[in-house]
């Protein structure tokens, strides 16, 4: 009997995250990941064109995910929003660990090389917008926003390296984000409205 399609596309998807995590985008091979799918390596091609699509589909859910976490508007006070923010990072973060770790680490020579800094940079923003507006202006200032988005990323990739209870990244980010507002005076009474500037 035939396994179905989606049965087949989803032990692709699976063999090729384990593919792409182990030996990187560039190193991978599509023989091995039909290999382990348990199909002919001519079957592979009826689902993905190709290596470049079948590693978009393993890292799509994760890059929506992160999209999703740095552009959603929050509109609490200060301790809430850090709560919030931690809350939607942790989670994201969880539920697509190793795509978002082969974006970070194993992405050479596809199309998502050099992600990471455009992640960094996303992050700096919000940190601009929400964390830094009511320190003086000669403090504030986009490379310190660029620096705090920096040392967030790799935290938070180093963190999620290894798997992790969601709780315990949320309050390790939480402390995180208060240690760096608290050592640059970020901390403010309201960020409402916030979100729709800059």
């Amino acid at each position: 009997m035939q396994k179905p399609k989606e049965e087949i596309r989803r032990a692709i998807l699976q063999a090729a995250e384990e593919e792409f995590y182990k030996e990187g985008f560039r190193s991978s091979s599509m023989r091995r990941i039909a290999a382990k799918a348990g199909i002919s390596p001519g079957n592979i091609y009826g689902y993905f064109s190709g290596k470049t699509e079948l590693f978009e589909a393993v890292v799509r859910p994760a890059i929506e995910g992160v999209k999703e976490a740095l552009h959603t508007p929050y509109r609490s006070q200060y301790q809430g929003v850090l709560r919030e923010v931690t809350h939607q990072i942790a989670e994201t973060f969880n539920e697509n660990r190793i795509p978002i770790l082969i974006l970070a680490y194993h992405a050479d020579g596809s199309p998502y090389e050099g992600i990471d800094g455009i992640l960094s940079r996303e992050i700096a923003r919000r940190v601009y917008r929400e964390l830094l507006p009511n320190l003086p202006a000669e403090k504030r200032s986009r490379l310190l926003a660029e620096m705090i988005g920096q040392a967030l990323l790799r935290g938070m990739l180093e963190m999620f390296a290894a798997p992790r209870e969601q709780q315990e990244m949320e309050q390790a980010l939480e402390s995180f984000l208060e240690l760096m507002c608290g050592m640059i005076g970020c901390k403010t009474e309201s960020v409402d409205g916030l979100n729709n500037a800059g």
